[in-house]
């Protein structure tokens, strides 16, 4: 490793030991509540050292927003990568993968998540914000230009009803997901033994009323 890209890679170590002490601090205290200081000690870096690598706060929030987009990008991906869809079986699995995709996301990655549904883009001045905003906005783009195209895909093959608007659907199914796997998250334990299943049988059902919403064929 050259001696730039050795001090890059210590530069990266740095960033994200600040940001999970951030994160956790978020959680336990809330953003607003949370302060450099509180930083600086948790993360065992000086308040000089975290701002050599973020602006403030809010640009460390927006790093940890970033890296959330970034892994579920990477993970949709994957899952519908391939050759495109020819069979109801095939689109099923993919999207199967897509939903174990957002369980990831919204587990692993909360505080990204919840800031990505409390943004309104149409506030948004793209010329007065940082690159890593512009960058989340892009990657938030990205995300539903690729789901969209796996509806449109599923439409072209008869999977999809023909009357679906792709963009449209995508909005709807990600609140639909983000809703149902919070429910699974704070009451699935309780919903699991009233009705005697599994929390993986409990995700399987609600995850094909979901996608049921815009099939040819229930499944």
């Amino acid at each position: 490793m050259g001696r730039e890209n050795k001090r890059e890679a210590i530069a990266a170590l740095h960033r994200e030991q600040i940001m999970r002490a951030a994160e956790t601090l978020f959680s336990e205290k809330g953003f607003d509540m949370t302060t450099i200081e509180d930083i600086s000690k948790a993360s065992e870096y000086s308040r000089r050292t975290i701002y050599a690598y973020y602006e403030n706060k809010d640009d460390i929030l927006h790093h940890i927003i970033e890296k959330g987009l970034l892994l579920l990008k990477d993970e949709i991906e994957s899952a519908i990568q391939g050759s495109t869809v020819q069979g109801s079986e095939e689109f099923v699995v993919k999207y199967k993968e897509i939903c174990l995709a957002m369980i990831r996301y919204q587990t692993e990655c909360p505080h990204s998540l919840d800031n990505v549904i409390k943004a309104k883009p149409e506030t948004l001045n793209l010329e007065n914000v940082s690159d890593t905003v512009k960058h989340i906005f892009n990657l938030g783009t990205e995300i539903n230009e690729l789901l969209a195209a796996f509806v449109e895909n599923g439409k072209k093959n008869h999977i999809v009803r023909q009357e679906v608007v792709p963009m449209m659907t995508v909005y709807i199914l990600w609140s639909s997901m983000t809703s149902f796997i919070t429910l699974a998250q704070t009451k699935g334990n309780f919903i699991g033994k009233q009705f005697d299943i599994s929390e993986e049988d409990f995700y399987e059902y609600g995850f094909k009323q979901i996608i049921n919403s815009i099939l040819e064929v229930r499944i």
